[in-house]
């Protein structure tokens, strides 16, 4: 009879300490998980990540949820997000060094290293009946690797992009994005030219 009775308060303990450490390890994840997002930005509309709803935030939400499910540690966490994603998806400026930092010493010195030759343009006052206006932008290749792009998308409904690498040149994307089974190359110390096309007519 005792025997049963301590074999039963053995049981009590276990499940209790298992209620316990569940209910810890869940409140520490919601700490991680909180911690992690406010470092993060929405880079489809700029809004603050932990309130967007934009397609690309639901995707990072649920793919770091699924990281700290499986026990990754802040660091890696956003390693992996940065692989994923963008480095742009970082909006505190010191993860973002120290990110950035890690995978330039994990890559080494045979990788690729994209420079723009401008980030940025600006067209003036311009009229709707003037219809579309475009910009090319130079992406020039200075590290020792291939530089291998999988996406390109624009912010605005209003803007499309193409990417031209030699004589190939893809379509034309819009805020929708490339294909998951797209993807363009352009060798060390080649050049290649991002063109974006405003359509005036479609803004508001």
């Amino acid at each position: 009879m005792k025997i049963r009775y301590k074999a039963q308060l053995v049981i009590l303990l276990l499940v209790c300490l298992m209620f316990f450490s569940g209910a810890a390890l869940a409140q520490n994840n919601d700490a991680l998980k909180s911690d992690i997002y406010s470092k993060l930005k929405c880079c489809t509309c700029g809004d603050s990540f932990d309130k967007c709803t934009c397609t690309e935030a639901k995707e990072m939400k649920t793919y770091i949820d699924t990281l700290i499910d499986g026990g990754l540690g802040k660091e890696e966490i956003f390693d992996k997000v940065v692989k994923k994603f963008s480095l742009n998806t970082i909006l505190d400026a010191q993860t973002r060094a120290e990110v950035e930092k890690r995978l330039i010493k994990e890559a080494g010195d045979k990788r690729p290293q994209i420079i723009l030759t401008s980030s940025s343009f600006d067209l003036g006052r311009v009229s709707k009946k003037k219809g579309k206006a475009g910009r090319v932008f130079r992406v020039l290749n200075k590290g020792n690797a291939p530089l291998v792009i999988k996406q390109i998308k624009t912010s605005c409904p209003c803007s499309t992009v193409s990417l031209k690498v030699d004589k190939s040149k893809s379509p034309y994307f819009g805020t929708e994005g490339s294909p998951k089974d797209w993807q363009s190359e352009i060798k060390p110390k080649q050049t290649g030219e991002l063109e974006l096309i405003v359509d005036f007519a479609s803004s508001t």
